[in-house]
């Protein structure tokens, strides 16, 4: 590009094809591409300041554009740019997630910016995801090449992974007053519908060990894919929702989550059925680290320990301080 200054005796080859790089006024932005109809506005203006676009140059517009498209996977749509910039937004429910170590590759390209949601998040459709652009109002198009290539070749950078409609079996071993019991199905009901996932029983059961082998019994006869545990104590090895989960013939993954609040959260396998544990039925009625894990297992299709400790990176959630919470509402 190059650089040039305009006064009032600015020349109609002065002006069209050059790009202007500061506003006119509102009618007139940066990164207009000058026209004859602009001389006049340019010679009043007294002083102004365009770029002569050279071979190989592209304009701030088409090069977000062109960004967008290398970032572009399933699930995600580009926008319409606007000075110099473009947003992904999905067009339906899932987990982000994002290759940090290529955002830093592109950002290091210079004059160029690509900026996302943190990692792991869980979004709705129309949600804005991530977002592209240049800073200059033209940037070489090596520069555009170099971003494309690490896209083709290392990517996806970003990727919107879809919900499973996973077959979900919820396990309480809490007794509860009916006002609890409403509100407790009520929260297990909206949130596993957010997901999708096909509810298949929410069950009641004495905090022993043939009622709780009875309930993994059922669970893995009704081909659950998923299962809830509500009201477990994570830190007494003896109770029988871990007992009775390697009876029949289930495995413990990890107890204990680096969050807050909702460290009391554990994972198991039931053959092939991931389970799930909070430490009280109250853990579905509030925001806490289940509402982080979910996501990655409604997505994935199993509770993974090292997806859980992973969370410990913005896991202090409380008051806000840490990831965002699934938008249920």
């Amino acid at each position: 590009m190059k650089a040039h200054r305009l006064g009032s005796e600015a020349r109609a080859e002065d002006v069209v094809g050059r790009v202007l790089v500061h506003d006119l006024g509102p009618d007139l932005r940066k990164g207009t591409v000058l026209t004859v109809e602009h001389l006049a506005r340019v010679r009043s203006a007294g002083g102004v300041h365009v770029v002569e676009l050279e071979a190989g140059d592209v304009h701030e517009d088409v090069a977000a554009q062109r960004l967008a498209a290398a970032l572009l996977s399933p699930g995600l749509e580009s926008q319409p740019p606007v000075q110099s910039q473009t947003r992904l937004t999905a067009t339906r429910r899932g987990l982000v997630r994002v290759r940090a170590d290529l955002v830093d590759a592109i950002n290091a390209l210079g004059y160029i910016s690509v900026f996302t949601l943190m990692d792991g998040q869980a979004v709705a459709e129309g949600e804005e995801v991530a977002g592209c652009k240049v800073t200059p109002v033209a940037v070489p198009g090596n520069l555009l090449a170099a971003v494309e290539q690490i896209c083709r070749e290392k990517g996806p950078v970003i990727e919107l992974l879809p919900f499973m409609p996973l077959r979900t079996f919820v396990v309480a071993t809490e007794r509860l007053k009916p006002k609890a019991r409403d509100l407790f199905r009520a929260a297990v009901t909206a949130k596993l519908g957010w997901y999708g996932a096909e509810l298949i029983g929410v069950r009641e059961v004495a905090r022993t060990g043939e009622a709780v082998a009875s309930a993994y019994r059922e669970a893995t006869a009704l081909g659950a894919q998923l299962v809830l545990f509500a009201g477990a104590s994570a830190i007494d090895p003896l109770d029988p929702a871990y007992a009775e989960l390697t009876n029949a013939g289930g495995q413990l993954l990890q107890l204990g989550a680096p969050m807050h609040p909702g460290s009391m959260l554990w994972l198991g396998r039931l053959d092939d059925a991931a389970v799930v544990g909070v430490a009280s039925c109250a853990g579905f009625g509030r925001s806490s680290s289940l509402d982080l894990l979910l996501p990655f297992v409604f997505a994935y299709g199993r509770a993974d320990a090292g997806d859980l400790l992973r969370l410990g990176h913005g896991g202090l959630i409380e008051s806000a301080a840490g990831r965002r919470f699934p938008p249920y509402s």
